[in-house]
């Protein structure tokens, strides 16, 4: 069976989604399917001036911002050039991850599986590039993703959260809305050490975005542990915020494509005790599911899809999105007071890890969908 993956870049760039594309590109692979890329479809300079003059219309009128990827025109538009694309392709099934202008209007006889980490519309007021939009650019967006939802064969997402919206707000058929885990997209251990020191415990924060995946919180709640005596680090990788502390270790940047800071990488995730990300707003956070891989357990929000990797009193805590510092800290001290439970979450998060949170497990997963469509 040859299968059509639908790509702004090449299928080969390990960048592409943070390295999440060419794991699923990968998995295809090696379920033995014939893949070959699609690339999106591309708009002429006068098109994006039609676009952008819609958009600068729609500001000026109703005051409110528009959203500039998904609205009727353009996905028109798009519609109707891969339509003629397609033509050079001949393929069984059209794989197409997150892209959802360019699907609401296609019209093919080649069955599409549609793939992403949430809905646009639950990310509406949720993540803050997708808030500020008027009620005529939401409803228009909604409508759109209603269609690229009803024009797939099957909706696959990473998380409950994001199917059961899909089935519920959309009325979208169950039977074709199926939930298949991410994985980790680093090289994880083949084995584990569960016995590590309790002399002190290292709170990693991965992430580099540090306003939305709430850094200050993270380094509030420390702080009053560390003030109580607590013998707490805290380990940031990924930003650099303005904290002058001497338990409080900052490295900017670190890239898991270049080999020695890969390496670098791994050696935190094997050293610390915690990932400790209180996230504000996230769809399918990668850094759990590698996390898990590294068995370390993961403290974070009740919020998206973050319990489709992390489960609250089995691999790590999940607090309420209006927790605050003294609520985290309170958390922690519990397990500080009990390394014997840290030990089991993080021997949970291994399990957790080989049973689902793989891209093997997505690929034999995601082949049982394909096999259907025969």
């Amino acid at each position: 069976m040859k299968i059509g993956f639908y790509s702004v870049v090449s299928l080969d760039d390990k960048k592409n989604w943070s390295g999440t594309m060419f794991k699923m590109y990968e998995q295809l692979l090696i379920q033995g399917y014939e893949v070959v890329w699609i690339p999106r479809v591309l708009f002429t300079e006068k098109e994006e001036k039609r676009f952008r003059l819609i958009e600068k219309v729609f500001n000026k009128i109703f005051n409110r911002g528009y959203n500039r990827h998904l609205f009727t025109y353009k996905a028109k538009v798009a519609a109707s050039r891969l339509e003629k694309n397609l033509k050079n392709f001949k393929v069984d099934v059209i794989f197409n991850p997150t892209h959802v202008n360019d699907f609401a209007y296609l019209e093919t006889d080649i069955p599409i599986v549609y793939l992403n980490d949430a809905n646009v519309a639950q990310l509406l007021n949720y993540y803050h590039y997708y808030s500020g939009f008027g009620i005529l650019s939401k409803i228009e967006t909604k409508y759109l993703e209603k269609k690229t939802l009803k024009n797939s064969s099957y909706a696959v997402f990473s998380s409950d959260w994001a199917s059961n919206f899909a089935i519920d707000y959309y009325g979208i058929n169950k039977e074709k809305v199926k939930t298949i885990k991410f994985g980790a997209n680093i090289i994880v251990p083949e084995k584990i050490d569960f016995n590590k020191s309790t002399d002190d415990f290292t709170f990693l924060f991965l992430a580099v975005d540090w306003i939305r995946k709430r850094g200050t919180l993270a380094y509030e709640s420390l702080k009053i542990l560390k003030e109580k005596g607590y013998p707490v680090k805290m380990l940031i990788v990924g930003c650099h915020p303005e904290i002058e502390a001497d338990w409080v270790t900052i490295i900017p940047f670190l890239n898991k494509n270049n080999p020695d800071e890969f390496r670098e990488i791994q050696n935190h995730l094997l050293s610390s005790h915690f990932l400790f990300v209180p996230t504000k707003a996230d769809c399918t956070p990668i850094a759990f599911c590698e996390a898990a891989g590294y068995g370390l357990p993961v403290i974070s929000t009740d919020t998206g899809g973050v319990s489709a990797h992390v489960i609250n009193g089995y691999n790590g805590c999940l607090l309420s999105a209006e927790a605050e510092a003294k609520d985290y800290a309170n958390e922690i001290k519990k397990l500080l007071k009990s390394p014997e439970k840290v030990k089991e979450f993080s021997k949970n998060a291994r399990k957790l890890y080989d049973k689902e949170l793989n891209w093997e497990n997505w690929g034999n997963e995601f082949a049982k969908i394909i096999k259907k469509l025969k």
